[in-house]
């Protein structure tokens, strides 16, 4: 493949770069999780199918948007949860995990082009937005939100395209 060809596949940095802010939460997330591994490319989509064929059991669903949750569970241990917004975690079912998003103010970046490049634009915003702004990424805590994806109500899961966002959880940087 020649690199002309892979570049129109690829998201659009300055779509990537351009964050708004948004103080929001709490939200409650039912889903299933799986931990982050060499072998998260597999499993993440295998995660998605899986809750998608067990929708109906989720009877607190509030909404229409999904949420895809990198919960950081110590140093260096992360895990993938796909889930829902739920009104409350009252009767839920035991296959899924529960997790409260927290209120506080999230730098929210457009994913543009195909969910499967989606590493693509998480690690622009770490490696290229994140050093230049004006934030810090707000450090996470043991079970802490690493970062979420919403896929809103616009995403078409047959073509992986549109309506993708990540929200990132950050702070002022009082030294800049």
């Amino acid at each position: 493949m020649n690199d002309s060809n892979s570049t129109l596949l690829e998201p659009d940095a300055s779509a990537i770069l351009s964050p708004r802010f948004v103080t929001a939460g709490p939200l409650l997330i039912a889903g299933l999780r799986e931990p982050l591994d060499a072998n998260a490319a597999q499993k993440i989509p295998q995660l998605w199918q899986e809750l998608i064929a067990c929708w109906d059991d989720i009877p607190q669903r509030v909404g229409a948007a999904d949420y895809g949750l990198c919960i950081r569970l110590n140093d260096h241990e992360y895990y993938y949860m796909a889930g829902c917004s739920v009104w409350d975690f009252t009767g839920l079912p035991d296959k899924f995990s529960p997790f409260i998003i927290p209120s506080q103010t999230y730098a929210v970046f457009n994913h543009v082009g195909s969910v499967q490049f989606i590493c693509k634009t998480v690690e622009a915003i770490f490696d290229q937005w994140l050093p230049r702004s004006a934030y810090l990424h707000q450090a996470p805590r043991e079970n802490a939100l690493h970062f979420f994806e919403r896929y809103g109500e616009q995403f078409d899961p047959i073509t992986g395209e549109g309506d993708i966002e990540i929200w990132l959880p950050v702070i002022p940087n009082r030294l800049i």
